[in-house]
């Protein structure tokens, strides 16, 4: 288990010592590789800020070659905050791995959860020990939600490559079809009023518009449909997937 104070916090650290770094990576500036690329992950804020629902396409993407359809980009990071990835899908995924483990291992030395703020500090200085690695150009950023306690509200943080964070009010977009995205997000007035099925809709109909623009992105179509997850109160939870096809099949 890592702990807080570990040096193995440091993801490039944990790469490195678990000998999935290769060494010309950890000593040699702008290495030529090739690696999957994983987009896009898309946040809208609804029923009055209680709630939100995260959305994930599948596609992993290598340059101009589809590496996957079929891949996972948002995880649970404990029973109440989800994240998503985008950028260098193995870097990303192990990001999300690591955050869990430093979340459960907190809430069994606390005996209680981490408070947002402290969920979005940890996974700043996740983002911002791997630096090195993104100015070599592997990259990657991720995206929180989680339901703040204290507040009654959900919240969400994208992040930079730094680990700089910042908290988006009503939607958030990253990875390379988010421009599209957002324009369609934006264009929906009055989006913290929607209920939980019009923020299926519209994070489905963002997807949809994004893949059909940028090729990283997959869309409504064929076996790999999008991925959902629910943040609110009650916890963090994926959508069903009957239900995803059936949205999808309406929007389609």
């Amino acid at each position: 288990m890592t702990n807080l104070g570990d040096p193995l916090t440091s993801l490039s650290a944990h790469l490195k010592a678990e000998g999935l770094l290769a060494p010309e990576l950890s000593g040699v500036s702008n290495a030529h590789v090739t690696v999957a690329e994983a987009t896009t992950i898309i946040a809208v804020r609804h029923t009055g800020g209680k709630a939100v629902t995260l959305a994930a396409d599948r596609r992993a993407s290598a340059g101009h070659r589809i590496v996957k359809d079929d891949m996972m980009k948002l995880f649970l990071a404990d029973s109440h905050s989800a994240i998503g990835i985008a950028g260098t899908a193995g870097l990303g995924i192990e990001f999300a791995r690591l955050f869990a483990l430093e979340l459960e291992h907190v809430e069994k030395i606390e005996g209680h959860a981490l408070s947002h703020e402290g969920k979005v500090r940890r996974l700043s200085i996740l983002v911002r020990a791997h630096l090195q690695l993104a100015l070599q150009g592997l990259a990657a950023v991720p995206l929180l939600a989680g339901f703040d306690e204290r507040l009654g509200l959900v919240r969400v943080h994208t992040f930079d490559a730094t680990g700089g964070s910042y908290e988006e009010e009503e939607t958030a977009a990253i990875g390379s079809g988010s421009d599209i995205a957002r324009a369609v997000l934006d264009a929906r007035r009055n989006i913290l009023d929607c209920d939980r099925e019009e923020a299926h809709c519209l994070t489905l109909q963002a997807l949809a518009s994004a893949s059909r623009r940028d090729s990283a992105t997959s869309g409504l179509r064929g076996e790999s449909l999008p991925v959902l997850v629910d943040v609110d109160a009650e916890g963090a939870r994926f959508v069903d997937a009957d239900r995803i096809l059936e949205l999808a099949k309406e929007l389609s």
